[in-house]
């Protein structure tokens, strides 16, 4: 299976974002780790599997200082208003406004919100000509 790992300070409340943006929950487990225990949860929408894991309190869980790996992940989506309003409605900040791109060979139009780990998720569009 392909997948992406994101390590998450709180993976039930990251869990639930990720569910209300379309992802399901296909597997879920706790195992036993040097210093403690990890938690580990995969989500899977129709084109993206995450492995969302939580390392024990005893090991520094500062997030921020994980800044030089996936900066975003992108979804796919087949509209893009339709699925802005989604997001808004559900009250994710928008960080990055909706954007529309003609390029030679297609259209792109996507926009970006941040994950509460500091991810940060693109929703976008392609149109090839």
């Amino acid at each position: 299976m392909t997948h992406l790992g994101s390590k998450v300070s709180k993976i039930t409340i990251t869990s639930s974002v990720y569910q209300t943006l379309g992802f399901s929950v296909t597997e879920k487990f706790t195992k036993k780790g040097e210093n403690g225990k990890v938690h580990v949860a995969f989500l899977t929408s129709q084109k993206l599997t995450l492995e969302l894991y939580e390392l024990p309190d005893s090991i520094d869980n500062n997030l921020s200082q994980f800044r030089n790996g996936i900066e975003y992940f992108a979804l796919e989506v087949n509209d893009i208003d339709k699925i802005l309003n989604k997001i808004k409605a559900l009250g994710y900040e928008i960080n990055e406004e909706l954007v529309y791109e003609k390029r030679e060979y297609c259209e792109v139009s996507f926009f970006l919100i941040s994950g509460l780990d500091g991810e940060r998720v693109e929703f976008d569009m392609t149109r090839y000509f």
